[in-house]
């Protein structure tokens, strides 16, 4: 597909008609006319109700648009590989706000030139977008091991136990594992690979713990546990502030490290000049 046509068609669409489009983009409104009779023509498809009150997508051209999106930033991002000056970073949900932002700062700082966005979402995403070429470095709680990339462990996190202040734990450093036996545990985000790890460290008492809620992310389920609501286990870097302030108490379970390993995943064929891997190798620097 011309990109151009998508440029043009997605204009259309977002200002809804082509005057507006045009104004926004600097292109005639023939042209854009033209550019979207082409890509018509070549899909075989109506994309655009053309009114006299304004445009909007016909049924075909409203699924066209997250394709004709991906299109775009895909090819955006193979330009700025070859420029050099840009870097498109995805994280998951607890790296992105707990453990990246010193990094991020670091980075810009000795990389003023480059522009470099960040990117938030849970770790199933955040593989998406890697491998559809819309980030070009990943940082992730797992990776799976999809050909084509190369993921570097880079650092272990603990996972601890939190609990309200009120809670009959509370007082405890440590539990022994057979103490959450029957537990109800409320989840936080899905695909972040916390059950699989529980699973391997807690194997004899795993089938008996219950997830009483999926409440979606980190920040949400340490609401919860200081409303009462329940207890979790979370990475002991995002608790920190609120167990330093009381709002919650981390307990340990005893005899297991129960680590979380974190990975930096890029594609394998980086260029060694890119901003990528001058990136990946500041986390590890």
């Amino acid at each position: 597909m011309n990109l151009k046509y998508l440029e043009s068609f997605l204009a259309v669409v977002q200002f809804g008609g082509f005057r507006e489009a045009a104004k926004r983009t600097g292109k005639s409104q023939p042209a854009l006319s033209q550019n979207i009779g082409k890509l018509e023509n070549e899909l075989g498809v109506s994309l655009i109700q053309r009114q006299h009150k304004g445009c909007s997508p016909t049924d075909r051209g409203r699924a066209l648009v997250p394709y004709a999106e991906s299109l775009l930033r895909t090819a955006k991002r193979a330009l700025a590989l070859f420029e050099g000056n840009s870097l498109a970073i995805a994280a998951g949900s607890n790296i992105g706000i707990y453990l990246l932002p010193p990094y991020l700062r670091s980075y810009r700082d000795a990389h003023p030139q480059e522009q470099v966005e960040l990117s938030v979402h849970s770790n199933p995403e955040v593989a998406r977008r890697l491998c559809d070429r819309e980030v070009e470095v990943a940082v992730m709680e797992w990776w799976d091991g999809r050909p084509g990339f190369i993921a570097e462990p880079w650092r272990r996190e603990e996972m601890v136990l939190i609990v309200p202040p009120d809670h009959r734990w509370a007082k405890k450093r440590v539990i022994a594992p057979e103490q959450l036996r029957g537990c109800s545990l409320l989840g936080g985000e899905s695909g972040s690979g916390t059950g699989r790890i529980l699973q391997e460290h807690l194997a004899g008492i795993h089938p008996s713990l219950r997830v009483s809620a999926h409440l979606g992310s980190t920040e949400a389920v340490k609401r919860a546990v200081q409303a009462g609501l329940g207890i979790s286990l979370v990475l002991a870097s995002s608790v920190k502030q609120e167990v330093a302030a009381g709002n919650l108490t981390a307990i340990r379970i005893a005899d297991i490290s129960l680590e979380k390993q974190l990975y930096v995943v890029r594609d394998k064929d980086t260029p060694e000049s890119s901003p990528a891997r001058r990136f990946a190798e500041h986390l590890f620097g």
